[in-house]
């Protein structure tokens, strides 16, 4: 089982601390930028600084964003922030399993079911992970917020909150268009336009196209290759000050995206059908037909007013409709149940929501109160078929079936029908938080009450050869507190308890249709923010346990492994850890970052219901023991022909479990990342715009890590596993007036 790599680490370290010394030799003396800039956050629905809130996050802002090539959620899976994990389901191309500090559901892909961390885009949280390969126009931010926030982002929020917050129209006439090209065809192209404002209205439209071709290459002719992808998005984003105190923000955004799935390939074949397949591949182990990439479609209207009451009161409200839709089409390719499964499925999912927010002040208390209301309404049709015959029933062994037939489980000629399933969820909040100064500390000492009653009614139904209903009502009061105490004015340590969590629902693969329950998280968490050396030094370090109970465990059914049951944990699940961020500009142009994460996770044996109820061995996915990142940034004096940039960043993850159940194929890796900026290039005088040009690399190193891993049966049949993209480098070229 291999360890972290930590010679990786040592290697950049070495080359950060020689960077330090190199280039602080240099006869460069800039004066353009000097020590570390504030971050303003809206953790608490209300804009302060970072290191002033009591709670543990990470902000990547829009400057990291681009150095870093970030684009979309799924731009965060190489572990730049240690304690957030990105990975893909198996299933669905474009729908990510998102985990902060451990826990996630296996099949994020179930429309019954929600996820352990609530995403926001804009204040509008996004019920379905299934449209999280959109790209995203214009990022001002993003926000991790980590740990359970159930107070002020309510349920799903059990491991935290991604927080995606978008720039707004300035108001100023301005045009930037970008175009970046790299290897395996790769395209892509941001046009941005900013309108002058008129009648206090400012409009910023946005347009986005990627594309890319596979790099794993399908050996059937005419069909998709694996890892390939096209994505269109747009977004429209209009600024009224309707009145002195009055503003209203809209926007209107819409995508499509198409992507092929991972490849899969066999780190096990138990039963010898193939053979082992332990490198990453660059080509099919046959031709794979019928091969069609998954297109995703959504759009979404949100509206917030802000009304400024006063100067000690703030109503704000904010209102979105959005709707999704799925039409996935994968093929394993022979790596489950032994012939080529081929997974169709449509999707449709239609979500509105309403939030209030009374977010005030007064001498010694700041608070912020809402009410909160969720509609959700989905639909999904599956049909598994098979479209290759490894076992010569229809014809030679391996050979192609077209049409594809419907899926034989069991080899006896019954064939598994199509399973409609229609899902509604309905949810209303009621919140509020306050932090109060006492008398007597100076100021110093802050104690901050939260609490939410939640509400939530889900009705599902299933048709397969009969109808089954499920209809369940959930309830909870999530909680918070928190002690801050401002040592000096750059220093802070704080001690917070929080309690989250995650509604229940049933599993659609389930044979029985029973439901599973709510599962609850409470942590307790000490932390310290600080920067001192002329604010040229930020470090900030947490430490935390956390327990889940009812944790919502997913097992497939030994004898039909298509069956997929979740029950809740009779056992408590604590995870623990402790997190450490680092940022250091040493000298004017220089700054070093580092990111640490330790996660510890306790798993007691669990009673298997389909077993008597055997005691069985579960695993707290994505809850790697050791993660961490390393990034240098260095802006070189400016010179008559431009200003040129270097950025470098490292990611190492320790070995961890991919799913919660199985037998486990884990792997740890470290990935090298680095861009070389050339900007401010003025080619038409003064007025006549600017150009920038980019050179870029990911997985500098080549690394072959896996990114998705699960076992077929119990015992295994088989262990499939999907890798990463291999090196990829580019080119970047941008024009901005």
């Amino acid at each position: 089982m291999k360890r972290i790599k930590n010679s990786h680490l040592i290697t950049v370290c070495f080359f950060s601390v020689y960077s330090i010394f190199a280039l602080g030799q240099s006869e460069y003396k800039s004066d353009y930028q000097n020590g570390l800039q504030e971050i303003i956050v809206t953790a608490q629905k209300r804009p302060e600084s970072m290191q002033d809130a009591p709670i543990a996050m990470s902000v990547m802002t829009s400057s990291q964003l681009e150095m870093q090539a970030i684009t979309d959620v799924g731009g965060l899976e190489g572990g730049i922030i240690p304690s957030l994990r990105v990975m893909p389901i198996g299933s669905t191309p474009s729908n990510l399993i998102i985990s902060i500090r451990g826990n996630a559901p296996s099949d994020v892909s179930e429309v019954t079911r929600d996820g352990s961390v609530g995403i926001y885009l804009d204040g509008v949280y996004l019920a379905r992970s299934h449209g999280f390969g959109l790209e995203l126009a214009d990022l001002e931010r993003i926000e991790v917020l980590r740990g359970p926030q159930g107070t002020l982002f309510g349920r799903n929020s059990i491991g935290g909150a991604v927080s995606l917050v978008s720039k707004k129209p300035s108001g100023n006439l301005g045009f930037k268009q970008v175009l970046s090209i790299g290897r395996f065809n790769e395209l892509r192209s941001v046009s941005r336009l900013d309108l002058p404002e008129m009648a206090k209205v400012k409009i910023k439209l946005d347009y986005l196209h990627s594309e890319r071709d596979g790099w794993v290459n399908n050996t059937a002719p005419g069909q998709a290759d694996y890892n390939a992808y096209n994505k269109d998005g747009g977004k429209l984003s209009v600024n009224w000050q309707a009145r002195d105190h009055v503003a209203i923000d809209y926007s209107y955004d819409n995508s499509s995206v198409e992507m092929s799935q991972r490849y899969m390939q066999f780190y096990k074949d138990n039963l010898g059908s193939f053979s082992q397949e332990r490198e990453r591949l660059s080509e099919t182990r046959l031709p794979v037909a019928p091969l069609k990439p998954t297109v995703v479609e959504q759009q979404g209207h949100s509206a917030t007013v802000t009304w400024i009451a006063s100067d000690q009161l703030t109503i704000k409200s904010i209102s979105a409709v959005r709707n999704l839709k799925e039409d996935s089409q994968n093929n394993y390719a022979g790596v489950l149940y032994f012939n080529g499964l081929l997974d169709l499925s449509l999707m449709e999912q239609d979500q509105y929501s309403q939030e209030l927010q009374l977010i005030g002040r007064s001498e010694r208390t700041d608070w912020v109160a809402g009410l909160y209301y969720l509609k959700e309404d989905v639909n999904k049709f599956l049909q598994d078929s098979f479209s290759l015959d490894i076992f010569g029933i229809f014809g030679p062994q391996l050979s192609a079936i077209d049409p594809p037939s419907t899926f034989d489980a069991l080899g006896s000629g019954a064939t598994l029908p199509p399973r409609i399933v229609d899902a509604e969820a309905r949810s209303r909040a009621a919140y509020g938080q306050a932090s109060w100064k006492p008398d007597g500390f100076g100021e110093r000492l802050e104690l901050t009450l939260g609490g939410r009653y939640t509400e939530d009614k889900k009705v599902a139904s299933r048709f397969e050869t009969s109808l089954s209903q499920s209809r369940q009502d959930y309830e909870n009061l999530d909680s918070s507190m928190a002690l801050q105490y401002q040592w000096q004015d750059d220093l802070s340590t704080y001690l917070k308890w929080g309690t989250a969590y995650k509604a229940g629902g049933v599993n659609t693969r389930s044979g029985s249709f029973g439901a599973f329950e709510k599962e609850v998280a409470e942590t307790w968490e000490i932390g310290l923010k600080s920067e001192f050396w002329d604010h040229r030094a930020r470090v900030n370090v947490a430490v935390f346990t956390t327990d889940y109970e009812d944790m919502q465990l997913d097992f497939s059914d030994p004898v039909m492994v298509t069956l997929v049951e979740t029950i809740n944990a009779s056992e408590t699940v604590e995870v623990s850890g402790a997190e450490m961020d680092i940022a250091v500009s040493p000298m004017s142009g220089l700054l070093l970052g580092l990111s640490y994460t330790y996660l510890d996770s306790d798993m007691p044996l669990q009673p298997n219901p389909l077993n008597g109820g055997a005691l069985k061995q579960f695993f707290v996915p994505l809850t790697p023991q050791h993660a961490g990142s390393i990034t240098l940034d260095y802006a070189f004096e400016p010179r008559s022909y431009g200003a040129l940039a270097l950025h470098i960043d490292m990611t190492s993850t320790d070995h961890y479990s991919y799913v919660p159940f199985g037998e486990q194929r884990t792997d740890a890796y470290s990935l090298l990342n680095a861009r070389l900026e050339l900007g401010d290039i003025n080619l038409g005088g003064s007025g006549g715009g600017v150009f920038k040009a980019s050179i870029w690399a990911k997985n500098l190193l080549d690394e072959a890590y896996v990114v998705y891993a699960f076992a077929v049966g119990e015992p295994a049949v088989s262990v499939a596993q999907a890798f990463g993209a291999p090196r990829t480098m580019g080119l970047d070229i941008s024009y901005t007036f």
